[in-house]
């Protein structure tokens, strides 16, 4: 009988790219925008997760690693923070922009595809056409993949899904807008998940660094077969200072 010519990992490498975690997610449901999805399944075959692995970076005080299954359906985790208010930079030339005043909001997109929640609303940018445009501009977000602008002319105030509906697409945190025509429209308001499941959770210590002494290496069992496209996110529950870097080991069938 020959042997089995494939690895039970075929498709991914059994060791998972770590994941900094260092903001308090401060929940139990895993609702939290400072949760981030460190594993999906395979999209076809699934995956297995034997444990989950936290590196101390620096010094720490003590916290918790809280850890959630999540069952792919729905809307997901974040893997990234919201985006910082915009600024808008009007200018009289450059582009096709009417006179008008003009609000946006940003929304950091991680390189799952997975939207973080939409930014706080600019203030209102006034400009001056017909040959008008803005230069918006906003702080860049840790681990984003691009980035979505939604402008509109009336403020929508606390309504996320109020009136910057024109949707623009870029992978840095600039973006000139010279018309009103953009790529899309706005949906949805970067949703948190609502379908986890609260798997468990682990101490950290509070850590110190030094150049003689090493960090904490804390190592999590799970021994958890996963179906396609489920995702294990794991959040802090106290801000810390250095951070932890969550390393999975486990890969796809």
């Amino acid at each position: 009988m020959s042997g089995n010519a494939n690895p039970i990992y075929s498709r991914q490498g059994s060791l998972q790219g770590g994941t900094v975690l260092t903001l308090a997610a401060g929940d139990y449901v895993g609702a939290n925008s400072n949760n981030q999805v460190i594993f999906i399944a395979d999209s076809t075959n699934g995956g297995f997760v034997q444990r989950l692995r936290f590196k101390a970076l620096g010094t720490n005080t003590a916290s918790v690693a809280r850890v959630y299954i999540n069952d792919g359906t729905g809307s997901q985790a974040n893997t990234v923070l919201a985006a910082t208010t915009p600024t808008g930079t009007p200018s009289s030339s450059g582009g096709f922009l009417p006179s008008a005043t003009y609000y946006a909001r940003v929304q950091a997109e991680d390189a799952f595809g997975q939207p973080a929640p939409l930014s706080p609303e600019s203030t209102g940018v006034s400009v001056t056409g017909p040959n008008g445009s803005i230069s918006w501009t906003w702080t860049a977000v840790t681990n984003a993949n691009s980035y979505n602008i939604f402008v509109g002319l009336i403020p929508s105030g606390t309504n996320l899904n109020g009136a910057e509906q024109v949707m623009f697409t870029t992978t840095t945190n600039s973006f000139t807008q010279t018309d009103v025509i953009g790529s899309g429209m706005l949906t949805s308001a970067g949703n948190l998940l609502n379908n986890n499941i609260f798997y468990g959770e682990v101490s950290l210590p509070a850590t110190t660094a030094s150049q003689t002494a090493g960090t904490v290496d804390i190592d999590y069992p799970m021994n958890f077969a996963l179906p396609p496209g489920y995702r294990v996110i794991v959040g802090l529950g106290t801000t810390v200072a250095a951070g932890w870097m969550v390393s999975v080991i486990g890969g796809a069938y």
